[in-house]
């Protein structure tokens, strides 16, 4: 298993897939010859486009091992450089099997999705000649994903393959006459679907193959939306120069600037190791109960520490030889420093409001000192402390600012989730939680995160597995076991730890405030009473001091929770973590209970993913407003 001290760094792997027609009338004996050409120079500029963004890629990582630490075994291309490029084919007769043959042929590496079990399939093809084309190319595939099709519902089958194929698609070659879906599975709809998908497709058409035709709207012209209604009106012709221009942008790093600096700042951000700023630790051990750890000091190696927490997910999770190294040696790692990363920027980021506010309280009772000395040599000790203090919380506060910690939290948590969630979806050949990156009218909307998250559900190939029972059971343990248990127990204990701490800092608050009127009401008593005039008057002198500072101090204390409790926004968040807890049991029982098969496990692993975003997107709605603010 890779270790690094730093993120993985992103990597060229283009994934073509295919779509098309078997053979006459629609795909004519005769057009094979010039449809092939168009596919060779298809696969040629590819390799070219792909090569030259690899070295783009490179630029933006740190020098080191990081880079040769992120590949997979096949990674290196006969060139000698880390791009690797894939066609991904159902190996059917006609378009399937060409584009395949002709990708094969370019050097790339070929992955397949079959809609049925492989001797299944078999029998959708006559002749011996056939059956051997398809054979071969079974062998020289990398990985060979079996689907549970039915024969009694063939189509649903061949839609199943065809959705499967375009998930794990960078580009779609079709090889198609036009004309409206005749039915489920066909090429018309695995174009519509792609199309609405934001999958650029190519179009060969058999009768006219040197036409070819785009559909890739990179200025955002023609909005996915309209796709079903009008997907040929999405086409537009596309010479070798369009056709390099387009896959540039599809392999290209983020167009915006700042989306770019953003990346290049994250692909080079070291692992962390120490917290000096234990303060919302203390925080939470105070008013919560909490018991100090190690790690809120000491953050264990990412890689590690993440394979402890990985290894039951690892153990249930069956082995197969295409995505399970990538599993571990890609997508553990990026996972892990994601989401060490986020713990720490988290520690420091509450950490940093905990003590501003707190000090500034701090600095706040030192001034009040000031009430009971009268010497000014010594009160100006005193002075000196409280500006002491006030300097240090100020440069607390600009270097927390200039650091970006709230921002690169907020950055590094979603990251993380959405790259943890990988692992459940990878395994049943479905996208994932980040979009598809595609270029919009506003390219200000540009993501980074979701760029990054797509580019390393790339270097994830499809399993190679048969999709059985107990394929099926294994994943759903997995999930359940590994994911759902895992994010129940956490959102509980968050959700009680939350609340605790909500109530007992607004208790606290409370208090102070109610001892404060005490005080007050005390004084006045005291003095209307007479109490006060019958003592001295240097008691009366203390008295009246001390009165003065507590009175100042038990609210100024109020406040400074007061603000802690606001920044945090713990009751939102207990609330969240209560609800999402509740949501996650819910599928669990319904996971438990259900007989899996491929497309209802695949139906509740995407709601789970549902529910985590929705979690996900809650949590960055309460604290992307709440940077690191002054107590002033």
């Amino acid at each position: 298993m890779s270790s690094t001290d730093y993120p993985v760094p992103p990597r060229v792997r283009f994934r073509i897939g295919v779509s098309g027609h078997r053979g006459p009338p629609k795909f004519p004996l005769d057009a094979e010859a010039p449809v092939r050409a168009v596919v060779e120079r298809i696969f040629k500029i590819a390799l070219e486009e792909g090569r030259r963004a690899e070295s783009a890629y490179r630029a933006c990582a740190p020098a080191g091992d990081a880079f040769t630490a992120a590949k997979t075994p096949q990674a290196t291309d006969a060139a000698g450089n880390g791009a690797d490029f894939v066609v991904v084919s159902s190996l059917a007769e006609g378009a399937d099997r060409l584009v395949a043959e002709a990708g094969l042929k370019a050097g790339f590496t070929l992955e397949s999705v079959l809609p049925f079990g492989r001797a299944e399939y078999r029998r959708d093809f006559e002749t011996k000649e056939s059956q051997a084309a398809y054979d071969a190319l079974l062998k020289r595939a990398g990985a060979v994903f079996e689907l549970d099709g039915k024969r009694d519902d063939s189509p649903r089958a061949y839609e199943a393959a065809g959705l499967i194929m375009l998930a794990n698609t960078d580009l779609l070659i079709v090889i198609w006459d036009g004309m409206q879906a005749s039915g489920i599975g066909g090429t018309a709809e695995i174009v519509d679907r792609a199309i609405a998908d934001g999958v650029p497709v190519v179009w060969v058409e058999p009768i006219n193959p040197d036409a070819v035709r785009l559909s890739w709207s990179s200025g955002g012209e023609v909005p996915a939306a309209n796709a079903y209604a009008r997907p040929a009106a999405t086409f537009h012709p596309a010479d070798e120069t369009a056709l390099a221009a387009a896959m540039k942008e599809i392999l290209g790093l983020p167009m915006q600037s700042e989306a770019q600096n953003s990346l290049k700042r994250y692909l080079n951000t070291k692992e962390r190791r120490w917290n000096f700023c234990p303060w919302y630790s203390l925080l939470s051990w105070a008013f919560a109960g909490r018991p100090l750890q190690r790690g809120d000091f000491y953050l264990p190696p990412a890689v590690a520490d993440t394979a402890d927490k990985w290894q039951s997910y690892l153990t249930i999770l069956p082995r197969d030889r295409a995505q399970r190294p990538a599993i571990e040696n890609i997508l553990l790692p990026a996972c892990a420093v994601a989401d060490h990363l986020a713990n720490y920027y988290s520690l420091v980021y509450r950490s940093t409001y905990v003590f501003n506010f707190s000090f500034a309280a701090i600095a706040v009772v030192i001034a009040l000192g000031g009430i009971f000395i009268h010497d000014p040599a010594i009160k100006s000790y005193l002075v000196i402390a409280e500006l002491a203090i006030i300097v240090v919380v100020l440069i607390t506060w600009l270097y927390g600012h200039h650091r970006q910690w709230h921002q690169h939290w907020l950055e590094c948590r979603r990251l993380a989730e959405c790259v943890r969630h990988l692992r459940i979806f990878a395994p049943l050949g479905i996208g994932g939680s980040s979009a598809r990156p595609r270029r919009s009218l506003h390219s200000s909307e540009e993501d980074w995160i979701d760029w990054y998250g797509w580019s390393l559900r790339r270097l994830l190939p499809l399993p190679d597995r048969v999709v059985a029972g107990d394929y099926l059971q294994k994943i759903r343990d997995a999930v359940r076991k590994t994911e759902i248990e895992d994010q129940i127990r956490y959102h509980r204990a968050n959700a009680e730890r939350m609340d605790r701490l909500d109530h007992r800092i607004h208790l606290s608050g409370q208090l102070l405030f109610a001892a404060t009127a005490a005080l007050c009401i005390i004084f006045v008593g005291s003095k209307w009473s007479g109490v006060l005039d019958d003592v001295t008057p240097s008691a009366r002198d203390l008295v009246l001091s001390t009165v003065t500072f507590l009175t100042a101090l038990l609210p100024t204390l109020g406040a400074a929770l007061a603000a802690i409790r606001a920044q945090g926004d713990f009751r939102t968040l207990a609330e969240q973590s209560a609800r999402t807890a509740k949501r996650l049991a819910a599928l669990d029982t319904v996971l438990a209970v259900e007989e899996p098969s491929f497309a209802e496990l695949t139906g509740r692993i995407e709601q789970l993913s549902d529910v985590l975003m929705a979690d996900l997107r809650a949590w960055h709605t309460i604290f992307q407003t709440r940077p690191l603010a002054l107590p002033a």
